[in-house]
Protein backbone atom coordinates (compact mmCIF):
# COMPACT_ATOMS: atom_id res chain seq x y z
CA UNK A 1 0.00 0.00 0.00
CA UNK A 2 1.25 3.28 -0.50
CA UNK A 3 1.76 6.29 1.49
CA UNK A 4 0.60 9.92 0.68
CA UNK A 5 3.98 11.87 0.02
CA UNK A 6 2.38 15.32 1.36
CA UNK A 7 1.61 13.54 4.66
CA UNK A 8 5.27 12.64 5.36
CA UNK A 9 6.14 16.02 4.33
CA UNK A 10 3.85 17.79 6.53
CA UNK A 11 5.46 15.97 9.05
CA UNK A 12 8.84 17.49 8.12
CA UNK A 13 10.15 20.64 10.08
CA UNK A 14 12.50 23.71 9.50
CA UNK A 15 11.56 22.87 5.63
CA UNK A 16 13.14 26.15 4.98
CA UNK A 17 16.78 25.15 6.81
CA UNK A 18 16.98 21.98 4.70
CA UNK A 19 19.69 21.60 1.64
CA UNK A 20 19.24 17.80 1.17
CA UNK A 21 16.07 15.98 1.75
CA UNK A 22 16.19 12.57 1.73
CA UNK A 23 12.05 10.78 1.54
CA UNK A 24 13.51 7.15 -0.33
CA UNK A 25 12.24 3.90 0.88
CA UNK A 26 9.17 5.20 1.89
CA UNK A 27 6.30 3.86 -0.19
CA UNK A 28 5.19 7.47 -1.26
CA UNK A 29 3.34 8.47 -4.44
CA UNK A 30 0.92 11.04 -5.19
CA UNK A 31 1.70 14.82 -5.66
CA UNK A 32 3.80 16.91 -3.30
CA UNK A 33 3.92 20.63 -2.40
CA UNK A 34 8.03 21.55 -1.94
CA UNK A 35 7.48 25.36 -2.11
CA UNK A 36 8.34 25.64 1.80
CA UNK A 37 12.24 24.10 0.97
CA UNK A 38 13.27 27.20 -0.38
CA UNK A 39 17.17 26.66 -0.14
CA UNK A 40 16.97 22.48 -1.60
CA UNK A 41 19.98 21.43 -3.30
CA UNK A 42 19.57 17.69 -3.19
CA UNK A 43 16.74 15.79 -3.16
CA UNK A 44 16.78 11.77 -2.74
CA UNK A 45 13.07 10.19 -3.62
CA UNK A 46 14.52 6.49 -4.61
CA UNK A 47 12.41 3.22 -4.46
CA UNK A 48 9.22 5.05 -4.02
CA UNK A 49 5.99 5.29 -6.35
CA UNK A 50 5.86 8.19 -8.31
CA UNK A 51 4.89 8.47 -11.56
CA UNK A 52 5.76 11.77 -12.81
CA UNK A 53 8.14 14.65 -11.80
CA UNK A 54 5.10 16.79 -11.57
CA UNK A 55 5.80 17.62 -7.74
CA UNK A 56 9.15 19.30 -8.76
CA UNK A 57 7.55 22.38 -10.37
CA UNK A 58 6.73 23.91 -6.54
CA UNK A 59 10.65 23.78 -5.80
CA UNK A 60 10.89 27.77 -5.13
CA UNK A 61 14.35 28.11 -5.81
CA UNK A 62 14.96 26.12 -8.86
CA UNK A 63 18.25 26.68 -9.50
CA UNK A 64 19.82 25.62 -6.54
CA UNK A 65 19.21 22.40 -6.97
CA UNK A 66 22.24 20.15 -8.11
CA UNK A 67 21.16 16.60 -7.08
CA UNK A 68 17.99 14.70 -8.14
CA UNK A 69 17.74 10.81 -7.25
CA UNK A 70 14.71 8.94 -8.86
CA UNK A 71 15.94 5.70 -8.68
CA UNK A 72 13.49 3.13 -8.58
CA UNK A 73 10.03 4.70 -8.66
CA UNK A 74 7.07 4.40 -11.49
CA UNK A 75 8.28 7.45 -13.51
CA UNK A 76 6.58 7.01 -16.94
CA UNK A 77 8.48 9.91 -18.75
CA UNK A 78 11.17 12.42 -18.74
CA UNK A 79 11.37 16.04 -20.42
CA UNK A 80 15.45 16.47 -20.32
CA UNK A 81 14.84 20.19 -22.24
CA UNK A 82 12.13 21.23 -19.57
CA UNK A 83 14.41 19.54 -16.63
CA UNK A 84 17.33 21.76 -17.42
CA UNK A 85 15.83 24.55 -18.39
CA UNK A 86 13.99 24.60 -15.17
CA UNK A 87 16.82 23.60 -13.31
CA UNK A 88 19.99 24.80 -14.97
CA UNK A 89 22.17 24.09 -12.21
CA UNK A 90 21.21 20.20 -12.15
CA UNK A 91 24.32 18.02 -12.30
CA UNK A 92 23.60 14.65 -10.99
CA UNK A 93 20.47 12.74 -11.87
CA UNK A 94 19.36 9.07 -11.39
CA UNK A 95 16.71 7.41 -13.10
CA UNK A 96 17.77 4.04 -13.59
CA UNK A 97 15.18 1.02 -13.11
CA UNK A 98 12.05 3.63 -14.15
CA UNK A 99 9.41 2.47 -17.21
CA UNK A 100 10.38 5.70 -18.36
CA UNK A 101 10.94 7.14 -21.34
CA UNK A 102 12.50 10.77 -22.95
CA UNK A 103 9.83 13.12 -24.49
CA UNK A 104 10.11 16.58 -25.85
CA UNK A 105 13.92 15.43 -27.45
CA UNK A 106 13.34 17.80 -30.40
CA UNK A 107 13.26 20.86 -27.76
CA UNK A 108 16.94 19.96 -26.39
CA UNK A 109 19.81 22.35 -27.29
CA UNK A 110 22.57 20.75 -28.92
CA UNK A 111 24.08 22.18 -25.50
CA UNK A 112 21.96 20.49 -23.47
CA UNK A 113 21.98 17.07 -25.80
CA UNK A 114 26.04 16.98 -25.03
CA UNK A 115 25.20 17.75 -21.11
CA UNK A 116 23.17 14.11 -21.13
CA UNK A 117 26.04 12.50 -23.18
CA UNK A 118 28.72 13.66 -21.01
CA UNK A 119 26.43 13.42 -18.02
CA UNK A 120 26.20 9.16 -19.25
CA UNK A 121 29.76 8.85 -19.83
CA UNK A 122 30.61 10.47 -16.00
CA UNK A 123 27.82 8.47 -14.32
CA UNK A 124 26.56 12.11 -13.59
CA UNK A 125 23.48 10.89 -15.28
CA UNK A 126 22.54 7.28 -14.66
CA UNK A 127 20.42 5.51 -16.50
CA UNK A 128 19.90 1.79 -17.74
CA UNK A 129 18.61 0.35 -21.13
CA UNK A 130 16.94 -2.90 -19.56
CA UNK A 131 14.18 -0.91 -18.22
CA UNK A 132 12.04 1.84 -19.76
CA UNK A 133 13.50 3.37 -23.29
CA UNK A 134 15.75 6.57 -22.25
CA UNK A 135 18.85 5.54 -24.12
CA UNK A 136 17.13 3.68 -27.08
CA UNK A 137 14.94 7.61 -27.56
CA UNK A 138 18.34 9.28 -26.92
CA UNK A 139 19.76 7.26 -30.11
CA UNK A 140 16.96 7.82 -32.21
CA UNK A 141 17.21 11.60 -31.48
CA UNK A 142 20.63 11.44 -33.10
CA UNK A 143 20.22 9.72 -35.87
CA UNK A 144 17.11 11.64 -36.83
CA UNK A 145 19.79 14.65 -36.03
CA UNK A 146 21.99 12.86 -38.44
CA UNK A 147 19.24 12.53 -41.13
CA UNK A 148 18.62 16.17 -40.81
CA UNK A 149 21.96 17.06 -42.27
CA UNK A 150 23.27 17.76 -38.69
CA UNK A 151 26.46 16.10 -39.34
CA UNK A 152 29.14 17.47 -37.58
CA UNK A 153 31.91 15.82 -35.67
CA UNK A 154 30.08 16.04 -32.17
CA UNK A 155 26.91 14.42 -33.13
CA UNK A 156 28.39 11.45 -35.05
CA UNK A 157 30.05 10.87 -31.85
CA UNK A 158 27.44 11.22 -29.60
CA UNK A 159 25.47 8.41 -32.51
CA UNK A 160 28.16 6.09 -31.77
CA UNK A 161 28.41 6.20 -28.01
CA UNK A 162 24.60 5.92 -27.72
CA UNK A 163 24.97 3.05 -30.01
CA UNK A 164 27.16 1.20 -27.97
CA UNK A 165 26.02 1.45 -24.46
CA UNK A 166 22.92 0.51 -25.75
CA UNK A 167 23.74 -2.24 -28.11
CA UNK A 168 26.20 -4.01 -26.20
CA UNK A 169 25.97 -3.57 -22.29
CA UNK A 170 26.16 -6.80 -20.98
CA UNK A 171 29.66 -6.57 -22.67
CA UNK A 172 30.76 -3.03 -20.49
CA UNK A 173 29.63 -4.94 -17.29
CA UNK A 174 31.93 -8.22 -18.20
CA UNK A 175 34.72 -6.02 -18.96
CA UNK A 176 34.44 -4.08 -15.62
CA UNK A 177 34.25 -7.07 -13.66
CA UNK A 178 37.22 -8.22 -15.82
CA UNK A 179 39.35 -5.50 -14.66
CA UNK A 180 38.17 -5.63 -11.68
CA UNK A 181 39.74 -9.38 -10.86
CA UNK A 182 42.88 -8.92 -12.98
CA UNK A 183 44.03 -5.53 -10.87
CA UNK A 184 43.10 -8.44 -7.70
CA UNK A 185 45.08 -11.37 -8.62
CA UNK A 186 48.38 -10.18 -9.01
CA UNK A 187 48.11 -8.42 -5.70
CA UNK A 188 47.26 -11.51 -4.21
CA UNK A 189 49.61 -13.44 -5.70
CA UNK A 190 52.53 -11.03 -4.17
CA UNK A 191 50.89 -11.53 -0.34
CA UNK A 192 51.21 -15.32 -1.08
CA UNK A 193 54.42 -15.13 -2.07
CA UNK A 194 56.07 -13.39 0.75
CA UNK A 195 53.74 -15.66 3.04
CA UNK A 196 55.75 -18.44 1.94
CA UNK A 197 58.91 -16.82 2.09
CA UNK A 198 58.37 -15.77 5.55
CA UNK A 199 57.05 -18.91 6.42
CA UNK A 200 60.27 -21.11 5.39
CA UNK A 201 62.67 -18.16 6.77
CA UNK A 202 60.78 -18.92 10.16
CA UNK A 203 61.04 -22.60 10.17
CA UNK A 204 65.14 -22.17 9.05
CA UNK A 205 65.73 -19.89 12.00
CA UNK A 206 63.00 -22.53 13.97
CA UNK A 207 65.90 -25.42 12.97
CA UNK A 208 68.90 -23.69 14.11
CA UNK A 209 67.43 -22.80 17.34
CA UNK A 210 66.75 -26.11 17.94
CA UNK A 211 70.25 -27.37 16.69
CA UNK A 212 71.80 -25.15 18.53
CA UNK A 213 70.19 -25.74 21.94
CA UNK A 214 70.68 -29.65 21.12
CA UNK A 215 74.18 -29.01 20.41
CA UNK A 216 74.70 -26.74 24.00
CA UNK A 217 73.04 -29.86 25.59
CA UNK A 218 75.16 -32.26 24.34
CA UNK A 219 78.28 -30.13 25.47
CA UNK A 220 77.35 -29.81 28.86
CA UNK A 221 76.80 -34.46 29.26
CA UNK A 222 80.09 -34.45 28.15
CA UNK A 223 81.60 -32.07 30.83
CA UNK A 224 79.23 -33.39 33.26
CA UNK A 225 80.88 -37.10 32.46
CA UNK A 226 84.09 -36.29 32.04
CA UNK A 227 83.74 -34.82 35.62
Amino acid sequence: MNNDAQQHLNQITRKGRIYYLDISNRDLAGNADLSEFTTLQSFNVANNHFENLDFLNSLPNKDKLQSLNLFGNQIQEIDFAKLFTDFPNLKRINISKNPASAKNLNNLTSEQFSKIIEGIKTKQIQLNCWKGTVLMDLLVHAKELVGRGNTNQQTQAHMSYLQEIVSQPQKTEVKEKTTDNNQISPKNSHVNTYLLVGGLILFGLAVLGIGYWLGKRKNATKNFLAK
